[in-house]
């Protein structure tokens, strides 16, 4: 029977977890319009939902489907469950043995083998190329202690935030010069707000609890949830500094004016400069509208709904197959 728990568990997982997929794929383009309206933080805490949900609603559907076989033993669940014409009693979820080929279980276990495997071999890989890149990092840089940050000797312009557990603020020499006091303290405000908020680590662990989506809805919700870490960030800049214009104004000019550039592309740095930088001037620039008290009860009864459905289903998911 444990046997048959792990079989059923994993097919259910895998079918419920691309289904909603699958249901992501159609319908967040056409949601992401309203979604880019929505303000920042709130936004953040949708699309690390959003990313994170296929599998774990993927889960929750399984232990409730598994739930009334669970809560008997054998004899029960002999009792309780119909049997078939084939006079073979089961436990009524995604059975192998009974409903489905050895060749339904062996494909369906090897595409989930496949995603875990890869999400596992991508995770590895990134720790090592970003241990080698924080090493590199360490070798060239010094801490700056006037500025709380560590400064890189280079005729090139640049500032960007790097590491997973104990992120740091990297800026160039040659970028320290070139700003003026107060367009320096936004961009490091900004910057230690990466490395307090830990945002790199936050991406990664998502690209990895996302990997039932398909790529390119998993990219464009990664981007978007980039953007609204930016957006967050310049958000604290402007509180730090008290200014809003001036951090668009600091925007404008690291851009336009000095043309930062940044390290060799990594997926480990969080760079000021960053991207959709139009949207995010138009955030600084625009008076900030709260969210909606409605947004918020809307959401939340949503999530109880949710929660209600697969409660309620229990017994009509046990006896799906």
């Amino acid at each position: 029977m444990s046997m048959h728990f792990l079989q059923s568990g994993i097919l259910a997982t895998f079918f419920f977890g691309g289904l909603l997929s699958l249901l992501s794929a159609i319908g967040y383009p056409g949601f992401r319009r309203h979604l880019l309206a929505l303000p920042c933080h709130f936004r953040s805490k949708l699309l690390v939902m959003g990313l994170c949900a296929p599998l774990i609603l993927g889960i929750l559907v399984t232990l409730f489907g598994l739930l009334p076989s669970w809560m008997v033993d054998h004899d029960e669940a002999t009792e309780h469950c119909a049997t078939h014409a084939n006079g073979m009693a089961h436990l009524c979820w995604f059975d192998p043995l009974v409903h489905l080929s050895d060749h339904f279980w062996t494909i369906g276990a090897g595409l989930m083998a496949c995603v875990v495997g890869y999400g596992m071999i991508a995770a590895l890989l990134f720790c090592l190329r970003n241990r080698r890149f924080q090493a590199t990092l360490n070798l060239i840089s010094k801490y700056d202690a006037e500025h709380r940050v560590y400064r890189i000797d280079s005729e090139r312009s640049f500032v960007f935030s790097a590491g997973l557990f104990a992120p740091r603020a990297f800026i160039s020499s040659q970028l320290i010069e070139q700003l003026s006091s107060p367009h320096l303290a936004v961009v490091l405000a900004h910057e230690q707000s990466h490395c307090r908020r830990r945002d790199v680590l936050w991406r990664q662990c998502l690209r990895i609890t996302g990997l039932l989506h398909f790529s390119p809805t998993r990219r464009l919700m990664l981007e978007d949830l980039e953007l609204a870490q930016e957006q967050i960030c310049d958000t604290e800049a402007a509180q730090r500094v008290g200014d809003r214009l001036l951090v668009a104004e600091t925007l404008i000019k690291i851009v336009r004016q000095h043309s930062v550039s940044l390290p060799e592309a990594h997926p480990a740095i969080s760079a000021f400069n960053g991207s959709h930088i139009e949207l995010r001037i138009r955030q600084l620039l625009e008076q900030p509208e709260p969210l909606p008290p409605s947004m918020a009860w809307l959401s939340a009864s949503l999530f109880v709904l949710l929660l209600s459905v697969v409660v309620s289903l229990t017994m009509p998911l046990h006896h799906l197959f």
